[in-house]
């Protein structure tokens, strides 16, 4: 009997170190997914609202609360002021219709944000915090 109960565990054990390495593997994945943000710079709001042309077809990070939103379009989307956290001053960011659903004054968000032509901030992503 001792014989069969070692031959048990020699089993068990590997499919056992198997899965704790899956389940650390999987941890760190969904921790570190967010990477469509967090590989980001953050867009510098000050040297931006200065000289938003020395931005063109640059890619940013912006967490920002909603402060109001200024146009509307059907189909189109809308515009809207936020306010940068750690800031006073509010951005333009136009959110595309396909990107934005249901966004109100006050809400906070994260922002994948382009500096498109012009220098119109076009938020590409974005997910409340």
């Amino acid at each position: 009997m001792p014989l069969s109960s070692h031959k048990t565990a020699g089993k068990i054990l590997p499919l056992l170190i198997v899965g704790i390495v899956l389940l650390i593997g999987g941890a760190v994945y969904f921790l570190t997914k967010g990477s469509a943000f967090s590989n980001l710079e953050t867009l510098p709001a000050e040297q931006y609202l200065n000289k938003p042309a020395d931005f063109l077809g640059n890619d940013y990070a912006i967490r920002a609360q909603i402060d109001s939103q200024i146009n509307w379009q059907k189909g189109l989307g809308r515009i809207l002021a936020v306010t940068p956290e750690g800031s006073s001053m509010r951005l333009p960011v136009f959110v595309p219709e396909s990107v934005g659903g249901n966004i109100h004054i006050g809400q906070r968000f994260e922002m994948r944000v382009r500096i498109e032509e012009g220098g119109l901030i076009y938020v590409e992503a974005l997910r409340k915090y």
